[in-house]
């Protein structure tokens, strides 16, 4: 499985995350309310930024997929990320794996101008050409209701409600109709 895409929107560039964008990175994760609905912290310091990246590059070399930039167009500003991520039996998540899981996460400034619709729209149509060989699903936080609205309108059904014991949240997970 390789298929790290190189996307195009109306107002985005979607593309593997790569070291040079460590910063932006860094600034988009360390903000807090970026955080709000998530079982991770913001971000400490750039050398956590370039931590996580390398970790995204593992799972570019091991599976051929990964979280992927999300990039402004006209600024050519990192706003965040978005993708899928493979998860395998020993990452299962509501004891689920073989699986791409998807997902966004945006710095707040670009929040509420619909870049991760945008985004998500792109991605789905790029698992419908690439990858619909593989099971599609997402998570969210029961009380991030911004989430559930992008993910169910780009096509994602609630099918289940669990406890994500690790982090100590309850989640909806999702299917793509």
């Amino acid at each position: 499985m390789k298929h790290l895409p190189f996307l195009e929107t109306e107002r985005l560039i979607l593309r593997p995350i790569t070291l040079e964008d460590a910063a932006e990175y860094y600034e988009m994760d360390s903000q807090p309310e970026v955080h709000t609905f998530l079982r991770d912290k913001p971000l400490e310091s750039l050398d956590d930024a370039i931590n996580l990246i390398n970790s995204l590059h593992v799972q570019y070399n091991k599976f051929g997929i990964g979280r992927i930039a999300v990039i402004d167009k006209e600024t050519y500003e990192f706003i965040g990320w978005t993708g899928f991520k493979y998860i395998p039996e020993e990452d299962a998540i509501n004891n689920q794996y073989d699986y791409l899981d998807f997902g966004y996460r945006l710095r707040k400034e670009s929040w509420g101008k619909g870049y991760a619709t945008e985004a998500a729209e792109a991605c789905l149509e790029f698992f419908k050409e690439k990858l619909n060989d593989f099971k599609i699903n997402a998570i969210t936080h029961v009380d991030n209701q911004v989430s559930k609205h992008i993910l169910e309108k780009v096509g994602f059904t609630i099918t289940d409600t669990f406890h994500l014991d690790y982090a100590n949240i309850d989640c909806y997970w999702y299917e793509l109709k």
